[in-house]
C-alpha cells in the first residue's frame, strides 16, 4: 500500500500516547513532515495504550537499549493513543484489520508503507535495521541545510539560463537513493539538465556531420563542453561527440579563442577582449572565426553612431518646436501690432532655418 505523506499527516492526529513520549520522539505533525520530507527519514508510527504491557516494554526497549539508539535516530517516531477516535480513523486509512496493540507501521519518506503489524517486534534491532535498508539515503540536518541553499542557487542559475553554473552546483550530488523531497527535487533538476545537454549534443552532432565546416556549430559544441566541465559524465559525453565529428585541431583552437573572448566579455574586461579580437584578425584574417569577430566588432561600432544620430534627431526636433513656439508668439504680437513681433519672427527663423515655421516667419517679415 502506498500512501502520500500528506495523507498520513491527515489521519494521524496530534493526540500522542503521552505516558511514553520521549525527548527524541516526534512531538508534532509538522516535525514528522519536516524529518520525512527534508531528511528522508522513515516514519515509525506506534499506536499503543497506557494499559498495554507490550507497549510499555517496546517503549522502554527503544529508549534504553544502547545498540538500538543509532538505528532509532534514523527514524521519525510518532506515538498515538489507541484509546482515541484517531486510532480508529488511522486503521481505516491504513486498511489495518488486525487486532491488538501495539500496532506498528513504518512508512518510507515518500509515503510507501514498508511495514504494518500488530504486536511488539521480537527482534527490535533486526526490525529497525531491515526497514532502514529499504528507506534509502537519509540526510543529516547539515546536509539538508546545504542542499536547500544549493537548490535556491540552482533555481537562480536556471532563471539566468546559466547552464555552466547550474551544472557546477548540481554535479556533486548523487541523491538517487534518497526519498527526501529536497533530494528528489535535486535529482529531477539533474535529469532536466542532462536531457537539455543531450538534446543540444544531438542537434550539434547532426549539424557537424551534415556540414563538417560549420564553425558556429563547432563553437557551440566546444562552448557546451566548457559549460559541462564540472561534470565528468556530461563532459565525457560532449568529448565523445567532438571526437565522432572529427573536429580539427585548428578549429578547436579557434573556438577556444572565441570562448576566451566570451570570458573577457562576461568579466567586463573590454580592453582584453578588444586585444584578443585584434590578435584573431591578424592571425586568422580569412577564417570563419574572423567573420564572427568582425560581426561582433561591427555591431559595437554600429551601436555608437545610432546613439549619436538619435541625439542629433532629438536636438533637431527641439529646435523645430522652438521655431514653432516663436512663430506662434510673433503672430500674437502682430495682432496687437507690437514692435517685438519682428524680433520673434527672427528667432523662429534662427531656431530652425530649414523648417516650415521659418519659411512662414520669412513671409511675415516681408
Amino acid at each position: 500500500m502506498q500512501l502520500s505523506i500528506r495523507f498520513i499527516l491527515m489521519v494521524v492526529s496530534v493526540t500522542f500516547l503521552q505516558s511514553s513520549v520521549r525527548a527524541d520522539d516526534v512531538r508534532s505533525l509538522e516535525e514528522l513532515k519536516q524529518q520525512m520530507t527534508q531528511l528522508g527519514k522513515p516514519a515509525l508510527v506506534i499506536a499503543g495504550a497506557d494499559w498495554c504491557v507490550y507497549c510499555r516494554e517496546m517503549s522502554q526497549e527503544l529508549a534504553s537499549v544502547p545498540q538500538l539508539q543509532p538505528l532509532k535516530k534514523q527514524y521519525a517516531i510518532l506515538k498515538i493513543d489507541a484509546d482515541t477516535p484517531v486510532w480508529a480513523a488511522a486503521k481505516r486509512a491504513f486498511k489495518f484489520e488486525k487486532q491488538g496493540v501495539p500496532a506498528v507501521f513504518v512508512f518510507r519518506a515518500d509515503g510507501k508503507e514498508l511495514h504494518s503489524g500488530a504486536g511488539k517486534p521480537s527482534d527490535m534491532h533486526g526490525f529497525l535495521k531491515r526497514n532502514l535498508q529499504q528507506a534509502g539515503l537519509i540526510l543529516t540536518p547539515a546536509q539538508a541545510q546545504v542542499l536547500n541553499k544549493d537548490l535556491s542557487k540552482l533555481e537562480r542559475a536556471l532563471k539566468r539560463k546559466d547552464l555552466a553554473e547550474a551544472i557546477k552546483i548540481s554535479a556533486p550530488y548523487d541523491l538517487g537513493k534518497s526519498f527526501a523531497q529536497t533530494a528528489i527535487t535535486m535529482t529531477a533538476v539533474q535529469k532536466q539538465i542532462q536531457d537539455q545537454v543531450t538534446e543540444q549534443l544531438s542537434s550539434l552532432e547532426q549539424k557537424l556531420k551534415d556540414t563538417p565546416g560549420d564553425f558556429n556549430a563547432a563553437y557551440d559544441l566546444m562552448k557546451l563542453k566548457e559549460n559541462c566541465a564540472t561534470s565528468r559524465t556530461l563532459a565525457g559525453q560532449v568529448q565523445a561527440v567532438a571526437e565522432s565529428v572529427e573536429l580539427s585541431e585548428e578549429t578547436i583552437a579557434q573556438t577556444e579563442l572565441l570562448i576566451q573572448a566570451d570570458g573577457f566579455r562576461k568579466k567586463r574586461k573590454r580592453r582584453d577582449e578588444s586585444r584578443l579580437y585584434q590578435k584573431i584578425l591578424k592571425q586568422y584574417p580569412e577564417s570563419d572565426l574572423a567573420k564572427v569577430v568582425k560581426e561582433r566588432l561591427g555591431n559595437k561600432k554600429s551601436s555608437q553612431p545610432g546613439a549619436a544620430s538619435t541625439s542629433v534627431v532629438s536636438a533637431k526636433d527641439k529646435n523645430i518646436k522652438k521655431s514653432q513656439t516663436y512663430l506662434r508668439l510673433a503672430k500674437q504680437l502682430l495682432k496687437i501690432k507690437s514692435p517685438k513681433a519682428d524680433e520673434y519672427l527672427k528667432k523662429a527663423i534662427d531656431a530652425a532655418p530649414e523648417s516650415e515655421f521659418a519659411k512662414q516667419a520669412r513671409q511675415l517679415l516681408k
